[in-house]
């Protein structure tokens, strides 16, 4: 089951995108598609880079590129002990991980090649559209049990004991969840930990009650059209200093685009290894018109390419 979301649509812009991918891509094709390459993956962002890996390795019959799916603390920590030389992550280095590889010199060169979302998602039973920011603190650190007991417009629109699923720790969604949404406070101990996003989708999908947090790479069918078998929820930020709610904001491609979305994170491909090799021809694939292409299909926003928000009717 899926449905389409028409306002806005995305497009990226071919007749600049050319020129890019001619000076890029293709002048280092000769010297970087060939070999193999094994790179740790974000279990959040897998579903992008495994289409990803597959168009590189059909353009560039030579090449095989072998995906470990971990999560984000996981691979940054084995590109720092080497266990692996290249890694795509669905958020920067923090601070502590930054200072980490400064203090082993170990220099990494990052690529930011797109914007990704974390959706608030609901069972399709669910009647309400929308949560702030402030409804959200309460309901993932456990002050809030019942649907019934939001506020304003959402009270009693729906009853029942809220059942709440979370990202397992070391996720880069775990982390910048609880960073935006709890300012730094805890997850309650009564929330069910999910080990996969596809876990997360089941859960939710199969639970009446049930909300949690998810990549939009894994909610997304193609471009603008959304997996029905889970609801996302339209979501408002709320100013820290005056406490004011902002305006509520639908997951959307356009709207992560136009920085509207109040939970957008990046991805980036990262790498010790600085010889010309598949690494290089990989990276350089992501941020080409190609790799571009694939992560506009993928319902995430293209960073490297020009892109147009154009409204449909």
């Amino acid at each position: 089951m899926k449905t389409k979301i028409l306002i806005p649509a995305l497009v990226i812009l071919t007749a600049l995108t050319v020129i890019f991918s001619a000076c890029d891509y293709t002048v280092k094709k000769s010297t970087s598609t060939t070999g193999e390459l094994t790179a740790g993956i974000d279990e959040g962002i897998s579903p992008l880079m495994k289409q990803e890996a597959a168009e590189f390795m059909r353009l560039n019959t030579d090449a095989k590129v072998t995906l470990n799916v971990k999560t984000s603390k996981e691979i940054i920590a084995d590109l720092n002990n080497g266990t692996y030389k290249t890694i795509v992550a669905g958020r920067d280095l923090t601070k502590e991980e930054a200072e980490i590889f400064a203090s082993n010199k170990i220099e990494v060169k990052k690529t930011r090649f797109a914007l990704d979302g974390i959706g608030v998602i609901v069972n399709p039973k669910n009647p309400l559209s929308k949560l702030n920011f402030n409804e959200l603190k309460r309901i993932f650190t456990g002050e809030q049990t019942e649907w019934a007991m939001l506020d304003g417009d959402n009270k009693n629109v729906y009853e029942g004991k809220i059942k709440v699923f979370i990202a397992r720790k070391n996720a880069s969604i775990h982390d910048i969840f609880r960073s935006k949404v709890l300012a730094g406070a805890e997850f309650s101990p009564g929330d069910q930990v999910c080990s996969t996003s596809a876990q997360m989708m089941s859960e939710i999908k199969n639970n009446e009650y049930a909300v949690g947090f998810i990549s939009m790479a894994w909610v997304t069918v193609s471009n603008d059209t959304l997996d029905e078998s889970v609801k996302p929820l339209k979501i408002a930020a709320v100013d820290p200093q005056t406490l004011a709610v902002g305006n509520y904001v639908s997951l959307h491609q356009g709207y992560i685009a136009n920085g509207t979305y109040p939970l957008v994170t990046e991805a980036f491909i990262m790498s010790t290894d600085y010889s010309m090799n598949l690494s290089v021809g990989f990276t350089s694939f992501l941020v080409s018109y190609d790799g571009q292409r694939i992560v506009l299909k993928s319902g995430l926003v293209p960073v490297t390419q020009p892109v147009k928000i154009i409204q449909l009717n």
